[in-house]
Order: C-alpha cells, then sequence, then structure tokens
C-alpha cells in the first residue's frame, strides 16, 4: 500500500446522523445519495484513516453473476488489507482515490464510474448489466469499523473471468447454495450477502433487469 495514497471517505457522524445500523441494509436510497454527496466527501491518506474511527471510507463491493452463478475467489497477499488476506469473497471492488476527484461533479454518476474503474482493475470480464442495491456496515471488526460498503449487483456474459491482482487468487463461478455451505471460511461482508443474497438479487433484477450498461 502506498503510503501516499488518498482515499474517499464521509466522516462517521454522518452515519449516526442518517441512522446507523450493524450487517446489512438494502434501504441503499436512504443512504447513496447523502454519502456520495460531494459536500460531505473528503480525501484522507490511508495510512491514517485505516486506524480513525471518525472516517468511514467507501467501497465500492460488486458480487458478479453469471447464469445464476456467483464469482468466488481468495483473498491474496497482494489485496492492500492484511486483515482479509486467505479469507474467501464474493465482493470485488475497492477504495476510491484522489485520482477519481472529478467522478463526483454530477453526484453518484461519478460513484458508479469510480466502481466501475474499480471492477476493471480487478478482474478482467464483460459486464451486461448492474443495480446498486444495498450499503454495508460492521463495526465489529477492525476492517468494518473504518469502510462503509455499497454492494451492486453485475451481471457479466459469460464465466471467463481472470484476476487482474495478486489480491485476486482462484477466481471461478459457484453455485450460491455451494457458497452458503462454509459461511465461517468468509469475510464479513461476504457472509452478510450470502445470507441475504435472494433478496440482494431480487431487487437487482426490479431494478436493472432492463438497464444494460
Amino acid at each position: 500500500m502506498a503510503t501516499e495514497e488518498q482515499v474517499l471517505c464521509f466522516e462517521r457522524r454522518l452515519l449516526d446522523e442518517l441512522g446507523s445500523f450493524q450487517g446489512i441494509s438494502m434501504d441503499i436510497d436512504k443512504y447513496l445519495p447523502i454519502i456520495t454527496d460531494p459536500s460531505n466527501l473528503t480525501y484522507r491518506m490511508r495510512p491514517e484513516v485505516e486506524t480513525d474511527t471518525r472516517y468511514k471510507q467507501i467501497i465500492p463491493y460488486v458480487l458478479i453473476v453469471s447464469n445464476g452463478r456467483l464469482l468466488r475467489y481468495q483473498r491474496g497477499t497482494g489485496g492492500g488489507e492484511d486483515r482479509l488476506h486467505g479469507l474467501y469473497s464474493v465482493g470485488v471492488g475497492g477504495h476510491i482515490a484522489v485520482e477519481d476527484l472529478d467522478l463526483f461533479s454530477q453526484d453518484a454518476v461519478g460513484y458508479h464510474d469510480g466502481m466501475m474503474r474499480e471492477v476493471r482493475e480487478e478482474v478482467e470480464l464483460e459486464p451486461v448489466r448492474e443495480a446498486a442495491v444495498a450499503v454495508i456496515n460492521d463495526d465489529s471488526t477492525e476492517v468494518g469499523a473504518v469502510h462503509f460498503g455499497v454492494v451492486h449487483v453485475m451481471h457479466v456474459k459469460d464465466e471467463n473471468v481472470v484476476g487482474r491482482r495478486k489480491g485476486i487468487r482462484a477466481p471461478a463461478f459457484v453455485e450460491v447454495q455451494k457458497a452458503k455451505q462454509t459461511l465461517e471460511s468468509y469475510e464479513s461482508w461476504s457472509r452478510f450477502c450470502l445470507e441475504e443474497f435472494d433478496v440482494i438479487y431480487l431487487k437487482a433484477a426490479e431494478i436493472a433487469g432492463a438497464a444494460p450498461l
């Protein structure tokens, strides 16, 4: 992790004002427009905010689906977050860096562009359609206490996928029920998503069923 990296954050007090929660919330329309409002955003040095609970780093967390199967991978040593290494994940994405500052000139449109850039840096695939469906807050872990996730469901054309970074190990599409069999082996955000996957998937279909990228 480069010490000079600056990442997008909002102040934790904003979440408390909106209504803090633990786990996953499907009420994305309550949170996403506010936390991506330019007036509520700040760029901070990443090493600083990784341990400063006064800030929440915004993380796009994208569930990638093909033919009803879900992309799963294992966190490797190149993922930039030592506290997650070795755990399984069904979420692809990462921090929005200061280089993406101009993406936020038109509210959530800029966030969407940043999310797509993050996905394409992590994996090689061909998106078909996508929808933001939920938000995640997990104050029960050191990692979660300083991050805030925005859950997306992205359908892709086929199951041809290649991990572009060392942090993405053995990416493969699996049946959702198979993924759910070993929840204890996943990072907490992935556990939340797997536990609520049926609701997440249905909401994504309602939002983006006829909305190709």
